[in-house]
């Protein structure tokens, strides 16, 4: 009724204000604004009261507050919603009645209620009637599939939209056996009802699975909501039930599961390819370096590590990681990358290289953040130089020695150095020893502070073997274990043949 021609509908909202059988009244929110003269009957309400807007708390018992804030939140999320309760009048006075509400449009939720009367007998014996009435005049119409369903399992009462779910016409449903007519939801919904019927309980959104005449050879999905009718302190007289038709949200949930899985398959194929393909081999040096992808769906980062050899025959050594996730910081760290590749082989140390990213990150152009760190390695001597922007520090292994974070180099993240000059320290990878590069992912837990992880790696490579490799297993074992990260990992390892 309330989606029909407006006049239609004001006519036929009207004629059911001026019933005398059963109580009608409007509201907003909480809130009663009007009432035909049956429902002021009803509650033990005058016009005056009605005028000032009377609010449904003074209206519920105590015993029925939790049930009430239930039926008004099923209001607001389903649309309709019927019950039986008790309701209470200013004289002290209770009195059963049946309720069945739905919403209208309007600001705020507004809805319209039919109440019954129980406490009189002819009520009582009418009691099929006026339900009857209430799902022609309030349910039929709402965009929620509605039934009513007996305690052998037999359509009573069933609306529109339900019937156009199930592929037969209102008709076709009344009195007949549930499952007779659509055996093929037996098994997902069978238990559900008879739980209903047999525990007292309702159960909200149960997912329902299977097919109905109404699309044949197509299997459908069904949120649905159960809840038990019964008169006050008397039997279960049935089940209600209301159903939304999810298959569309559910096939929209498939496809966007799909596409996040090619994107982000696309993106670690692209980020892969950014990185070495193959790691260089030296007589002197070994290495070893390893990539780990964010275990949440399409959080790919701008992690990345590369090796380049100068023009001078040292190797520079370099990790990263852009901030952000998914194409642009994978862009970024592509940009920021190949630039180092260049600037290296221009020439230029660590400390020059960072200073001239900060620069190409800070023009006009190329906007975004990344932390890096360059390490200059002379593979003949050992001999290291090294710098950081915003960066975990490098782990230096030294036989004989605790392993150690080259600290005193870092500078400002890359973006936010504000032309200022990064500086370089120095140290010496010695025969036997390791020097180990990573991305925060590594060490970085929720919930725990980043020294903890930092202790937790510098543990592992103290005690690892010899030789690149067993350096980054150990690390890669001792901080991620079987789980997997939370965020990208980057790590490169490059030790010194003793």
């Amino acid at each position: 009724m309330i989606n029909r021609d407006e006049r239609n509908g004001a006519t036929e909202l009207d004629a059911l204000f001026r019933s005398r059988a059963l109580g009608i009244g409007r509201g907003v929110d909480g809130v009663l604004v009007d009432a035909n003269d049956e429902l002021l009957r009803i509650i033990g309400r005058d016009r005056d009261e009605l005028a000032e807007g009377i609010s449904g708390r003074g209206l519920t018992t105590a015993r029925d507050v939790e049930r009430a804030a239930a039926s008004l939140a099923d209001l607001d999320r389903d649309g309709a919603t019927s019950y039986m309760r008790d309701l209470e009048r200013p004289d002290g006075t209770s009195i059963p009645v049946l309720v069945a509400i739905v919403t209208t449009a309007g600001p705020g939720l507004r809805w319209i209620a039919v109440v019954v009367d129980l406490s009189r007998d002819e009520r009582l014996r009418t009691l099929a009637t006026a339900e009857a009435a209430i799902v022609a005049t309030l349910l039929d119409d709402a965009p929620i599939g509605f039934t009513f369903i007996s305690p052998d399992l037999r359509f009573l009462r069933v609306n529109r939209e339900m019937a156009a779910m199930n592929g037969f016409s209102v008709a076709e449903h009344e009195g007949v056996a549930v499952f007779d007519l659509l055996p093929e939801l037996r098994e997902t919904a069978e238990p559900v009802l008879r739980r209903v019927l047999e525990t007292g309980e309702g159960l909200r959104d149960v997912e329902i699975v299977g097919e109905t005449p109404a699309v044949p050879g197509e299997v459908r999905v069904w949120r649905e909501s159960f809840f038990p009718v019964r008169v006050p302190d008397g039997p279960v007289m049935g089940v209600a039930a209301v159903a939304r038709d999810e298959t569309e949200v559910h096939r929209l949930r498939r496809e966007l599961t799909a596409t996040l899985a090619r994107q982000r398959s696309a993106l670690e194929r692209l980020q892969t390819d950014l990185m070495p393909g193959r790691l260089p081999e030296h007589p002197s040096l070994g290495f070893a370096a390893r990539y780990l992808s964010a275990a949440e769906e399409v959080r790919l980062g701008g992690d990345w590590f590369d090796i380049v050899h100068a023009a001078d025959g040292r190797l520079v050594l370099s990790a990263g990681d852009a901030v952000g996730h998914g194409v642009e910081a994978v862009g970024l760290m592509a940009r920021v990358s190949a630039a180092v590749r260049a600037y290296a082989w221009q020439g230029h140390g660590p400390a020059q290289i960072l200073a001239h990213l900060d620069g190409l990150l800070r023009s006009p152009d190329s906007e975004g953040a990344a932390s890096a760190v360059v390490v200059l390695l002379d593979p003949v001597t050992g001999e290291l130089e090294y710098a950081g922007a915003g960066h975990p520090y490098p782990v230096l292994c030294t036989p004989g020695e605790a392993p150690r974070l080259l600290r005193g180099a870092q500078g400002p993240l890359l973006g936010f150095g504000g032309g200022r000059a990064y500086r370089s320290g120095t140290a010496h990878l010695a025969p036997g020893g390791a020097l180990l590069l990573f991305t925060d992912g590594l060490v970085e837990r929720r919930g725990e502070v980043l020294s903890t992880g930092l202790d937790r790696l510098l543990d592992a490579v103290g005690r690892a073997p010899a030789g690149a490799q067993k350096v980054l297993d150990a690390a890669l074992a001792r901080c991620l274990g079987d789980r997997a990260p939370e965020d990208d990992v980057c790590v490169l390892a490059v030790s010194r043949r003793a």
